[in-house]
């Protein structure tokens, strides 16, 4: 399909599940909204570069000291000293610091169906395949026009206080009144980023609160609200992908209260390919774009190659 269908027309098929986009671009496609990337997107997202400036959207590898959900192993840097050089061996889980979510890391729920309708067995059954794979993201290779919403800011500004260690649900009209504040347009195929506060939040703790934070069963994060209205307006304007300083973009965990009945991660991940970014390092470009009055960015960011891997490290940068 050429054109993007209204949301209310999701899903395209009714034996597809809610609110997926399976087959807009084809039965076999492995790039989801990603193809929202074309040259001539990318192309004419070069007009965002004005200074030069790059800047790393990347925590260190061993920050969060300790990874928040309890079944992800921590960073390990083993220095090899050798007779004439050195090398260096890393033990990471690919989603304890910033990082992309791939096509393959949440199925819906109900039927267990990834992207396009790939089942768990066909990716770690006894035949497995590569579909889905992160390797997809890393030779695809994802630049085009960044814009940030600097929520944490705009709830300072309005006198609104949460701890980013909560369940606080950012909701649409927050969204649209902080894009307002800050003058703020999209276009189709923007890479949305969302400052909710996390990093700052988790920076200015102890190392033992730090410590604490990692590891737990009830784990409560803030981060943009699972509900009918935010997931429509993220469809309408077009995203080629989400990533956010929180640890799941998401508020967590999701609702199942509202009308919606699903993670965003099912929806985005699973319907529609949109690859989610979560603890990216935001807060050095926050400064940067509040002292330029300007939220758009040229962004780039190359995942692994890893050949049917669920994550990568995002080795994400904006270019000001």
């Amino acid at each position: 399909m050429s054109t993007r269908p209204a949301f209310e027309a999701l899903p395209l098929s009714e034996d597809h599940p809610p609110y997926s986009a399976w087959g807009l671009y084809g039965d076999e496609d492995e790039l989801g909204t990603l193809n929202l990337l074309r040259p001539e997107t990318v192309l004419a997202a070069k007009s965002e570069i004005v200074t030069g400036e790059t800047i790393s959207l990347n925590l260190p590898l061993n920050i969060p000291i300790t990874p928040m959900n309890p079944a992800r192993g921590a960073f390990k840097h083993r220095f090899v000293a050798k007779p004439n050089s050195n090398d260096d061996e890393l033990d990471i889980n690919t989603q304890s610091s910033s990082q992309w979510d791939g096509l393959r890391h949440l199925p819906y729920q109900a039927s267990r169906k990834f992207y396009g309708g790939f089942s768990q067995d066909e990716i770690s059954g006894p035949s497995p395949t590569t579909r889905g794979g992160v390797h997809n993201l890393a030779r695809k290779a994802i630049a085009g026009r960044g814009v940030l919403l600097d929520f944490r800011s705009w709830a300072v500004k309005n006198g609104i206080s949460y701890d980013a260690f909560s369940t606080y649900r950012i909701t649409l009209d927050q969204l649209l009144k902080c894009a307002e504040d800050q003058g703020t347009n999209f276009r189709v195929g923007d890479i949305l980023l969302i400052r909710s506060g996390w990093v700052e939040d988790y920076l200015h703790r102890s190392e033992e609160e730090k410590i604490a934070l990692g590891g737990k069963e009830d784990r409560a994060f803030a981060g943009v609200e699972n509900s009918v209205e935010v997931t429509k307006w993220h469809w309408d304007m077009g995203f080629a992908a989400v990533a956010g300083d929180a640890n799941a973009y998401e508020a967590w965990p999701p609702s199942r209260t509202d009308p919606l009945k699903h993670a965003l991660h099912e929806i985005f991940l699973s319907g529609w390919g949109m690859p989610i970014g979560e603890l990216w390092n935001l807060e050095q470009l926050a400064a940067e774009c509040k002292r330029k009055q300007k939220w758009s960015f040229f962004l780039t960011s190359q995942p692994l190659d890893v050949p049917g891997g669920v994550a990568s490290p995002c080795n994400a940068m904006a270019i000001l």
